[in-house]
């Protein structure tokens, strides 16, 4: 598996999510329909396993992002999603889940973080982010 593969997997489960407009595969250079879902990858590593197999952990960032109005209401669109996002990742690599279309084993954790300005092409938004720690692709080499 690839981590594109990979990425576009994550980008389908999240879009998925209620509440999400959008979550592309590749961040729109601007955007105008929120919330929106911007995945991408944040480091990696890239390990030899047995011989002809490959281990590769990634952390992967999800930000869901929406354009600042008012903090009351950017809030309250936002929150639904700090229990959502996490459960609909978490289903994948549960005993139910199909392992983002099998193109990734299994994540160590996810990490969130609250985002109080982000300057997109412009654009004020707000958001949180979500990182899934370790995600662990195998392959073939």
């Amino acid at each position: 598996m690839t981590f594109v593969a990979a990425k576009t997997q994550i980008a389908l489960v999240v879009a998925g999510v209620t509440g999400i407009a959008q979550a592309p595969t590749n961040p729109n250079e601007t955007q105008n329909i929120f919330p929106v879902a911007a995945i991408y990858l944040s480091s990696g590593n890239l390990g030899a396993g047995a011989i002809g197999t490959r281990k590769s952990l990634y952390n992967v960032v999800i930000d869901v992002l929406t354009n600042r109005i008012d903090l009351a209401h950017d809030l309250t669109i936002l929150d639904a999603f700090i229990d959502t996002i996490p459960a609909a990742l978490l289903a994948e690599i549960s005993d139910g889940g199909d392992r983002f279309s099998n193109t990734i084993s299994t994540f160590d954790q996810i990490t969130m973080q609250f985002l109080p300005t982000v300057d997109y092409a412009g654009v004020q938004l707000i958001g949180y982010r979500f990182i899934l720690n370790n995600a662990k692709i195998l392959s073939n080499t």
